[in-house]
């Protein structure tokens, strides 16, 4: 904060943050549902699959379930790895900026001496 804040303005900056924090953990928990739901989906397709491919796959019914199966199994696939990577987004830009920092930090005191 800057020396000429008054204490309305730092409570408004407190509350915003505060704000954005709770944003970011709702978006959090609602990622994390929406990664539970897809598990449990797959596991159940996945389980289905296996059944009718020990039925028997000689029916054309049974040939179109299953790959509508397939076809889902592959955009939960989707969702689960995007879903993935986006948890991690934090990390790598913690990754990235910190080692930006690292090297300009050297930079400048090899630079200064």
């Amino acid at each position: 904060m800057t020396q000429n804040a008054t204490p309305v303005d730092e409570t408004m900056d407190f509350d915003r943050e505060i704000a954005e924090l709770e944003q970011a953990i709702a978006t959090l928990k609602q990622r994390q549902a929406e990664i539970e739901l897809a598990e449990r989906e797959q596991v159940v397709l996945e389980r289905q699959r296996n059944e009718l491919k020990h039925k028997g796959s000689k029916h054309p019914d049974v040939k179109q379930e299953l790959a509508q199966i397939q076809s889902r199994l592959e955009q939960l696939d989707l969702i689960l790895e995007s879903r993935l990577l986006n948890l991690w987004e934090p990390f790598w830009q913690a990754v990235r900026f910190g080692g930006l920092g690292i090297a300009i930090g050297w930079f400048i005191s090899t630079w200064g001496k």
